[in-house]
């Protein structure tokens, strides 16, 4: 879209290609399930509120941000999703659109450090604050205390809201979240067999995707059933 020609806010995702069906259907919450509900709903009636989203790589922030955009951009209200790291490519002039109801912004530490950028993150923040409406939802893999902004004033600004802290899923947690997804794809992988990815490999998500990338396409290719011998000839597990 050319921003020059930009009239009024609209349903739109900037800096975010979604490649899997990242929506609550394949969103597993586990023990971050009340701090997933409390958001969800804040969101879906656009309360006047900024929520602070804290937690590590891996354990689910931008698939939450993805499954709230998906929910909620085809309703009455607008909707912005903006991955900051992604956006730092093309220009901080992607944070001077002018702001919808519900407005989510991923990674937001990923800005620290680039006072253009920073300036207009602060600029972002206030204008949201003075209109005195809507939502909106930042994630960090660290505290807004231990972001390296150059402008303090930020630190403050993140401070301001609500924080929600998010952990890794645990093993069970893990096998759930994987199941979906591979449900989503129809994908023939039984729980035994994911249940030993979880076990042997890691619970990071991000990397067990990519292993269902990767076993999906041996699947098509060898029309072979993903047993876990099979699995374990594939990624060269011993």
């Amino acid at each position: 879209m050319a921003f020059d020609d930009y009239k009024e806010p609209i349903q739109q995702e900037l800096g975010l290609k979604i490649t899997d069906k990242e929506d609550f259907a394949t969103f597993e919450a586990g023990s971050d399930a009340s701090a997933v509900t409390l958001l969800r709903d804040a969101v879906k009636k656009a309360v006047n509120e900024f929520y602070f989203v804290l937690g590590p790589h891996g354990c689910g922030k931008t698939h939450l941000l993805k499954a709230l955009f998906q929910e909620n951009s085809e309703n009455s209200g607008k909707c912005l999703l903006l991955d900051l790291k992604l956006a730092k490519t093309l220009g901080p002039m992607l944070l001077e659109v002018p702001l919808p109801e519900i407005i989510l912004l991923d990674n937001v530490d990923e800005t620290a450090g680039d006072p253009d950028f920073e300036l207009a993150l602060f600029a972002l923040f206030n204008r949201w604050y003075d209109r005195r409406y809507g939502t909106l939802v930042m994630t960090s893999s660290s505290s807004f205390d231990n972001i390296g902004f150059i402008k303090p004033d930020l630190n403050t600004r993140l401070s301001s809201g609500v924080t929600l802290s998010l952990e890794y899923l645990n093993e069970a947690e893990c096998v759930s979240a994987l199941s979906k997804r591979a449900k989503n794809r129809y994908l023939n992988l039984n729980k035994d067999t994911i249940a030993f990815l979880v076990r042997h490999l890691n619970r990071d998500m991000p990397s067990l995707i990519k292993l269902l990338d990767e076993l999906e396409k041996a699947q098509i290719e060898l029309k072979h059933e993903l047993t876990i011998p099979f699995v374990k000839k594939i990624l060269n597990i011993s």
